[in-house]
């Protein structure tokens, strides 16, 4: 009976130690909250790249930590068409680190635009990688988030890393990515009339570069390398979970490439493709399409939460 009754005075005195244990670690997670942004310049192959990294608290890394790399579009930057701070604080909190850069020829990058080409983006996005796991001591898993041409970008990185030797990622995120196959990914410089995209990718092929409605110059690198890119194809060969989004008011892409990309990852497993919340909005994911301020996210909450919920379900 004394036995029984020490027993019991040992279940008390454990449970009591959990319930201390669990109200330290909410009182830490008050006192640790989630540090700031820092801006940084990364160390690159071609000089440095400009960067924000968003770290989890002291207290959500116990553990490995994984990381989002966040890859903005065309003519874009690190902001992310407005989308990329608040993802990356909501990943914070979730115990994700982050880094966003400006890609080659944006934001705050002093290189030319003719510097815009898949391999030296992914080699920026090897770059912030190595970075992170150097300065930071992120050591977990890794996905790669991108919109639109960054969609691009992320759907072929898996393919560039295994060429290059680059590290590998475990997921990746795609907002609206510009995944027509070979040079049909450049639909968005004309989407009414692809022989005008023909025609300017034919000057950058001849003089080595050409000027475009985005008032950026394309170089004859990038262009080739978008003729000779399948990203979809790319997405198969990896194999890789993905999450995969599109608006419903895309006006840059083609039928074809949104319905080839869904197809895509639809075959992909543990993929998943979210429509729904966006049927209203632009490719930026601004809207309902002409029923608010185009400058006004309204569907980031739901782009944030349809990713911050699959790469905290792949990551950790």
């Amino acid at each position: 009976m004394k036995q029984y009754k020490r027993r019991s005075a040992m279940r008390v005195l454990w449970l009591c130690i959990a319930v201390l244990a669990l109200c330290a670690a909410v009182a830490l997670g008050v006192l640790l909250p989630v540090p700031k942004s820092q801006d940084v310049q990364i160390p690159g192959a071609r000089g440095t790249v400009p960067a924000t990294v968003q770290m989890p608290s002291k207290l959500a890394r116990a553990g490995d930590v994984p990381l989002a790399v966040l890859c903005h579009g065309f003519t874009g930057n690190r902001g992310g068409d407005t989308h990329f701070e608040g993802l990356a604080a909501d990943l914070a909190e979730q115990g994700i680190a982050t880094v966003r850069m400006d890609f080659p020829g944006c934001g705050q990058s002093s290189e030319p635009y003719t510097a815009y080409t898949l391999a030296n983006m992914a080699a920026d996005v090897d770059a912030a990688i190595n970075y992170m796991q150097e300065e930071y001591g992120v050591d977990g898993k890794i996905a790669l988030v991108g919109h639109s041409m960054g969609g691009r970008l992320a759907s072929l990185f898996p393919q560039i890393s295994a060429r290059e030797g680059y590290d590998q990622v475990s997921a990746l995120v795609l907002w609206s990515p510009a995944n027509g196959t070979g040079l049909q990914g450049l639909e968005f410089l004309n989407i009414d009339d692809f022989s005008q995209v023909e025609a300017v990718a034919a000057e950058a092929l001849a003089n080595g570069q050409a000027g475009t409605k985005w008032g950026v110059e394309i170089s004859d690198v990038f262009v080739q390398e978008m003729q000779d890119s399948e990203p979809n194809a790319a997405l198969r060969e990896a194999g890789l979970p993905v999450l995969l989004t599109y608006a419903g008011h895309e006006t840059l892409f083609t039928e074809t490439t949104v319905s080839e990309t869904i197809a895509t990852v639809q075959s992909l497993p543990d993929s998943t493709v979210v429509l729904d919340p966006f049927t209203e909005g632009d490719h930026n994911y601004f809207g309902p399409a002409g029923k608010e301020d185009p400058a006004t996210p309204v569907m980031d909450a739901d782009l944030r939460a349809a990713t911050i919920s699959f790469l905290t379900d792949v990551l950790k």
